[in-house]
């Protein structure tokens, strides 16, 4: 009987250490989960104000996941808590099962990040500035497009996709002399003006196109994302493994509590 009574205190202390272990966890979990928020939202508002100028929906979406994967634990964490505190199984479970889908998104944001800039951003870059900065500037209807492209002609001091003679060469509202005599946009000039881009001098224009400058930037911010997917998801197989021995206790703790009840 004193065996009995050891092992059931035994258990009893390795239940409240282990409860003491994922209350900590749930909020490091949920400061996490605040932060992936923020830096979702961060991307998408202020990080993002070239993407106009991409065809392509993969940079957003990973900043979009991270947003979801932030709600989900911050809403989460309190189930967590309280499955923790009350030692409900159901909330565990419920804990567990988000958990496992908010592990599963981090991976699948980390690695787009990963395989997208490895793969294909300076293509999909190459061919969305040209269809995009090149071909739509000044059009009617792509007011967002123009403006995008004079920031980030400003910003990263570059013209053109690959050079200056893009425009020239390519753009429609330069070709068809709708621009007059100028051989860029102002955005192109050192020091932006009326009528600035009409002398093409080096000491006037930038010369140096915008594809490796953007691609540079943007590889930056999805290394970012794919940084926090992944550790995400590393963070989370400590809570999924915490979940798991957390349950198996209290199932057996309190199976033991039911079967000393019917003697």
């Amino acid at each position: 009987m004193a065996e009995y009574k050891s092992a059931k205190e035994k258990k009893s202390n390795t239940l409240g250490c282990l409860k003491v272990l994922l209350l900590i966890f749930n909020f490091l979990f949920w400061c996490s989960g605040a932060a992936v928020l923020w830096l979702g939202i961060w991307i998408l508002q202020t990080k993002t104000k070239y993407v106009a100028l991409l065809n392509s929906a993969t940079y957003p979406a990973c900043a979009w996941i991270l947003i979801v994967a932030g709600v989900i634990i911050c809403i989460i964490g309190f189930v967590g808590c309280c499955g923790a505190i009350r030692e409900n199984k159901t909330c565990l479970i419920v804990y567990f099962v988000f958990l496992l889908i908010i592990f599963l998104l981090e991976i699948i944001a980390g690695i787009l990040a990963y395989v997208y800039q490895d793969q294909w951003l300076r293509g999909e870059l190459k061919g969305g500035l040209n269809s995009t900065m090149i071909m739509q500037y000044m059009a009617k209807g792509s007011e967002g497009i123009t403006g995008a492209t004079d920031t980030l002609q400003q910003d990263f001091r570059c013209c053109g996709v690959l050079n200056w003679r893009d425009w020239k060469a390519n753009s429609p509202y330069f070709k068809t002399g709708l621009a007059k005599n100028m051989t860029a946009p102002n955005s192109c000039c050192i020091s932006p003006s009326d009528g600035c881009a009409v002398r093409d001098h080096p000491s006037n224009i930038y010369h140096v196109g915008c594809l490796d400058a953007i691609e540079s930037y943007i590889r930056t911010y999805l290394f970012i994302i794919g940084a926090v997917g992944i550790s995400m998801a590393c963070l989370m197989i400590l809570g999924l493994f915490c979940t798991l021995c957390f349950y198996h206790l209290v199932d057996e703790y309190y199976n033991e509590i039911e079967k000393e009840g019917c003697h």
